[in-house]
């Protein structure tokens, strides 16, 4: 989408943009350092156009160059103090190094900028619920929906991301076409590549495609699992786009399966020839409509099966993509036609996890930040972007209900700290019964200290916990949840729900905080879950077994397709 923007800003600097539209087909295809070396002849002949330095920049941060690539930001901008697309760019550099003050700014700077940059508005409201500024978020919310209600789909399309149509709370069948809009974005102008018909017999060749193969939540949850794979049935392959960070997660995955690939410099056409190359017979992708994600490669159908599964929590869209990887807990199947994809069921939980950073940890007392003597300790570990208005206001109404309780937050930024301590304090709560978490240098660390919560209250709204749910699980810490109407939002009671304690999964938010108040006020009741945790007998834990549910899924994939194939040949 952003390559597409950014043609549309060039439109009004005509001396430059034959080198930049060079550079933007060249970065569609992959190519990113032949796109650098376009725009820095561009730069040169053109050193007042802001964006030519603006391309330049791009490409330089995705090739994982942030010092240059926020130089030339700031170059273009001594040109043009105005120019969007830079205080866009810029913004984003900001947000991901945590400096999300600065990152509001430039995002501001982009909206006013004009409507040529509009994806602005939609990143702005994301920091801004970041922050936990909600009454500034909701203003920007309240746009984009007057957008989509007054404009033509191909006008507001291309400024909402799949993931903030089922935030602003689309309908699900919009949802699902704005989804299959970015999807088809990604396919423009691709044709599928040729590959030969994959070996039937033998053991079933599996590839995992991925950004994260690293210190990221999906490395968290994978590092351990592909070793369990059969090996006399399947063979492995990880094709990973993403940076080596050299962390455990990535040695664990690479020397966990039989064929690592790094393709972090492969352009989109040469990671779908190797894929095709090597006869993968299923291609699962974990990426889907998330930051730097490659659908351009499954566009070009390397492998005759291609699933979606746990990285992106919703449809890619993608007429390309053949199946999701889920639960009936996380999608019904009065939901799941929320999927352009066909739901691929396992038998019951879809997040497969092997808890290896738990190991030795739950029951342990571990490292406490400073809880009152005697206190119950409620705690939510996800991002703060989960956590609405209805959310936190239903946290204060329990924190009300049990005078003895503290809220347990992950540790943010000082404004999202004081947008939370100010909205505790006009709900009547000692803004002091909130307690952020400080920073620990290993997620073993966070585990272990994680135990001493008494019971997790969800984000029940739009997005609920996924790895965070996980994570607690393993460290022996109950969950309590509301599944919505939308996989995003059914993910914890998916894993609750495996997890053994399907009573901590509630119908609505009164249930959600009457539960939480009696779990609260009740010690032996929270121990008992805590301790039926800690015994590991549910589904959840069970990693070896949700591997071989994961294969059978891949199996029956396989077969429909040769069975498929079968009938058309026939």
């Amino acid at each position: 989408m952003l390559w597409k923007l950014l043609r549309a800003a060039c439109q009004r600097r005509a001396s430059a943009q034959p080198l930049i539209d060079r550079s933007l087909a060249l970065r569609r295809d992959g190519r990113l350092r032949d796109a650098e070396l376009v725009l820095r002849e561009a730069a040169v002949q053109f050193p007042r156009d802001p964006l030519a330095a603006t391309n330049l920049a791009v490409v330089l941060l995705e090739q994982d160059q942030p010092r240059e690539g926020v130089e030339w930001l700031q170059r273009a901008l001594e040109v043009d103090p105005c120019c969007a697309p830079a205080h866009y760019n810029l913004a984003n550099v900001m947000r991901a190094s945590g400096r999300r003050e600065e990152a509001t700014q430039h995002y501001q700077a982009a909206v006013d900028g004009g409507a040529a940059f509009a994806p602005a508005r939609e990143q702005l409201m994301h920091c801004l619920l970041e922050a936990c500024d909600w009454e500034r978020a909701a203003i920007h919310a309240n746009v984009l929906r007057k957008m989509i209600e007054n404009e033509p789909a191909a006008e507001w399309m291309p400024c909402i991301s799949p993931l903030t149509a089922v935030y602003l709370g689309l309908a699900p069948e919009l949802r699902k076409q704005v989804a299959a809009y970015h999807a088809a974005e990604c396919a423009r102008g691709i044709t599928e590549i040729s590959r030969a018909p994959a070996a039937d017999g033998g053991r079933l060749r599996i590839a995992y495609l991925s950004r994260d193969f690293r210190d990221h939540p999906v490395g968290h949850v994978l590092a351990n699992v592909f070793a369990l794979h059969d090996r006399a049935r399947f063979e492995i392959f990880a094709y990973s786009y993403g940076p080596d960070d050299g962390s455990a997660y990535r040695k664990a995955i690479a020397s966990g399966v039989d064929h690592f690939i790094d393709a972090h410099a492969m352009t989109d056409a040469e990671l779908a020839a190797g894929i095709a190359q090597a006869g993968i017979h299923v291609l699962v992708e974990l990426a889907g409509h998330t930051t730097g994600s490659r659908l351009a490669v499954l566009a070009r159908r390397p492998a005759p099966v291609q699933a979606h599964y746990l990285g992106y929590p919703g449809t890619t869209g993608a007429g390309y993509v053949d199946y999701f990887i889920t639960d009936r807990v996380a999608t019904p199947a009065a939901l799941a036609a929320e999927f352009t994809e066909k739901p691929a069921y396992v038998a019951q939980c879809f997040m497969v996890s092997d808890g290896t950073d738990a190991v030795g940890n739950a029951g342990a007392a571990g490292t406490a930040d400073g809880f009152p003597a005697g206190a119950t300790v409620y705690c939510n570990f996800n991002n703060a972007s989960r956590i609405t208005r209805d959310d936190f206001h239903a946290w204060m109404e329990i924190l009300r209900g049990v005078p003895a309780g503290v809220l347990w937050l992950q540790g943010a930024s000082a404004s999202t700290m004081d947008n939370l301590r100010k909205e505790a304090r006009a709900c009547g709560i000692d803004p002091a019964r909130l307690i952020f978490a400080q920073r620990v240098p290993a997620k073993r660390d966070h585990l272990a200290r994680l135990n001493r919560a008494d019971l997790v209250l969800d984000t029940i709204n739009w997005h609920n916990g996924h790895s965070s749910t996980s994570d607690a699980l393993w460290a022996g810490v109950p969950v309590l949840t509301v599944p919505a109407q939308h996989f995003a939002g059914r993910v914890a009671a998916s894993l609750v729900t495996a997890a053994g304690l399907p009573e901590l999964v509630q119908r609505d938010r009164g249930e959600f905080v009457q539960t939480a108040i009696r779990l609260g006020s009740d010690r032996a009741q929270l121990a008992a879950l805590k301790k039926k945790l800690a015994g590991r007998a549910a589904p959840f834990f069970d990693t070896p077994t949700l591997v071989r549910d994961l294969e059978a899924a891949y199996i029956g994939m396989w077969k429909a397709y040769r069975q498929g194939a079968q009938r058309s040949s026939s």
